[in-house]
């Protein structure tokens, strides 16, 4: 499990969306991290839920106009939660508009050159 959700947030700094996202979701168990493999600022924020990981890094993707990426991946063994969050993407997306951040699932098939941009819009993008 590793699905992506593109993010529009009011906040224009990595720490400060990721930390609203965290918190939107209840989520009390996250660290930042380094990694050269999250550009542009090779940096990410990992949150530990009980039954899932949730992910916040910069886009470094000229397709969308959303600056952060939310990656839902599979439960860390260790220091998680007590917080179960929705493993259904689409549920998880609908959590977040919620809060008023603007959300993208894209399509199957994304990270591949020729995506044709398709996905489903929550939030103020859905209207």
């Amino acid at each position: 499990m590793h699905e992506v959700i593109f993010v529009h947030s009011p906040l224009p700094a990595l720490q400060d969306a990721a930390l609203a996202i965290f918190q939107t979701l209840g989520l009390d168990v996250f660290e930042e991290r380094e990694s050269s493999n999250y550009p542009p600022e090779n940096r990410y924020f990992i949150a530990h839920a009980a039954n899932a990981s949730l992910k916040v890094c910069c886009s470094d993707d000229d397709r969308v106009p959303h600056p952060y990426w939310v990656i839902l991946g599979p439960r860390v063994l260790d220091g998680s939660s007590q917080v179960s969050i929705p493993a259904d993407i689409s549920i998880l997306a609908e959590a977040l508009a919620a809060s008023g951040l603007e959300i993208f699932v894209p399509s199957k098939g994304w990270s591949k050159i020729d995506w044709n941009g398709s996905g489903d819009a929550y939030g103020r993008l859905a209207g």
